[in-house]
């Protein structure tokens, strides 16, 4: 019995030990000192050979570094010692498309939602990948799934808008993007910045497809109003070819790529 509790004691030691460069690592990534944290973190899996968050810890900073092979190797080992654990597949799929692989970001996002169907992140990503790679109407199911139950964000709700008017429901996609463009002017006052910058920026490019939508459901004054009053470099030429050949511009947007 003595043995046994000496035994126990050891285990408790090495998982309080593990925990604690795990901890380290993430401190001393934070600090950019990415030599310490991989050794901080190489400690911790000595110590705690079933842990998962020192592999995922590890694969990220390898990732900081570029060392995209051996963070991928990480991810995996961390998959096989916990496979029902999603967020490993997530990272690698966020690292997989760093890789410049999205067929196999694809299925690991997938894969996620396979272990959890509300992992709303992974639906975002797989959504967007699904676009780069020009199945809009895949991605377009994904964003209707996180509609239908409350989990779509103003910048996904925006892209399902863009979608459906290149999909052929022009006015559903034009109330998705209108109703995006309130939600992203909501808290605008709060934002500072850069970040506030970024949010005009977006509100400028959501002006825009408003006018693209319109033009493609055929609702055109209107569209010349939109232009003629924005402040995007963009906005000039976009007149000019609505003023000239308003089916030349409803083509162009219906085929022209979503970013």
């Amino acid at each position: 019995m003595g043995f046994l509790v000496g035994v126990l004691a050891l285990m408790a030691l090495a998982l309080c030990a593990a925990n604690y460069y795990t901890g380290e690592q993430q401190r001393l990534a934070a600090a950019g000192d990415a030599r310490g944290a991989l050794e901080a973190s190489r400690l911790a899996l000595r110590l705690d050979p079933f842990d998962t968050d020192a592999l995922e810890a590890q694969a990220l900073t390898l990732q900081q570094q570029r060392r995209y092979e051996e963070a991928a190797a990480a991810l995996r080992e961390a998959i096989e010692r916990d496979p029902n654990n999603y967020l490993p597949y997530l990272l690698l799929g966020n690292l997989q498309l760093a890789m410049e692989d999205p067929d196999a970001a694809v299925e690991s996002y997938r894969d996620v939602l396979e272990l959890n169907p509300k992992a709303t992140s992974a639906s975002i990503y797989l959504a967007q990948t699904l676009i780069g790679q020009g199945g809009l109407r895949e991605a377009k199911e994904e964003y209707l799934k996180l509609e239908k139950e409350g989990r779509i964000s103003y910048e996904a709700l925006y892209n399902l808008g863009r979608i459906e008017v290149r999909t052929g429901e022009a006015e559903k996609g034009l109330k998705d993007i209108k109703s995006a463009r309130r939600q992203a002017r909501s808290d605008l006052e709060e934002l500072r910045g850069p970040l506030r910058n970024q949010r005009l920026a977006l509100l400028r490019s959501m002006d825009l497809a408003v006018a693209d939508a319109m033009v493609v459901a055929g609702r055109e004054s209107r569209a010349r109003e939109i232009l003629a009053d924005s402040p995007s470099e963009q906005a000039p030429s976009l007149l000019q070819l609505l003023d000239s050949d308003p089916d030349a511009y409803r083509e162009q947007v219906v085929n022209s790529d979503i970013y």
